[in-house]
């Protein structure tokens, strides 16, 4: 019998010790993070199995990081764990990409269960990466970290590939400059800080983000970014991109 591996983030030590204690009983490994900044860090060194939630958190939010991991570690079944048991608070967690939504105070027997059942539909039927993502006249694939347009390829380095991911993956959304860097580097940054500008920067001027294209990436001051994107324009631009090949940017 293989060793599951599960991560708590949970910034409650006390609750987090009890269910770390109770999961370790039923033959789990356990890994507790007191802040989504901490699991997203430890993400990208080693691999778990499950992840189990809370929904408040002091930088992200429970939903803001299972959209993270429901983006970028899709094979990674989550289970959201909080006080709130309200229907719309339910809906809302599993739209974001919950696999499961467990009310506190939890049964023990009923959240051995859930646990069971999650990890049992993804032993079965593991969700992959997706192979390409698409937006006008963009083509984006995350197994070489390359963009295509009109047949030609941008091979752009992998900080900021996943920036373009997540930008291209939520159009008209308004991304905060603390989520991006929490999604993207794992850490909450200096308010000063100009480190997703110049990333931004960088990513609007390699893929010529423009509104011509149908696609362009702006600025709210003070808070993030939103890749905002015309359907009209978009489908306008997939016919005339021939007209402008873009360059390859190393």
């Amino acid at each position: 019998m293989n060793i599951c591996n599960i991560a708590i983030v949970e910034d409650d030590t006390v609750f987090a010790a009890e269910l770390e204690e109770f999961l370790n009983g039923l033959g789990y490994t356990v890994k507790n993070y007191n802040s989504a900044q901490s699991f997203l860090t430890a993400v990208r060194q080693k691999e778990c199995d499950l992840v189990i939630v809370d929904w408040s958190m002091p930088d992200l939010t429970g939903i803001q990081l299972i959209e993270y991991i429901r983006k970028f570690h899709p094979d990674v079944p989550s289970i959201m764990l909080t006080a709130r048991n309200d229907r719309r608070d339910i809906i809302r967690g599993l739209e974001a990409g919950a696999d499961d939504f467990v009310s506190k105070p939890a049964d023990p027997e009923i959240l051995s269960l859930r646990i069971k059942s999650v990890l049992r539909r993804y032993n079965g039927d593991v969700r992959t990466r997706p192979e390409s993502l698409e937006l006008g006249p963009y083509l984006l694939r995350p197994s070489t970290s390359t963009v295509c347009f009109n047949n030609q390829a941008i091979i752009l380095p992998k900080r900021e590939f996943d920036m373009a991911m997540l930008f291209f993956a939520n159009p008209n959304r308004l991304l905060s400059r603390q989520y991006l860097a929490a999604t993207l580097w794992g850490k909450v940054i200096d308010y000063q800080s100009r480190t997703i500008d110049t990333h931004v920067a960088r990513l609007r001027k390699n893929l010529k983000l423009d509104p011509a294209l149908g696609i362009s990436l702006n600025a709210l001051y003070g808070f993030g970014y939103t890749l905002q994107a015309d359907g009209h324009s978009m489908n306008a631009a997939k016919m005339n991109a021939a007209k402008e090949p873009l360059a390859m940017s190393a």
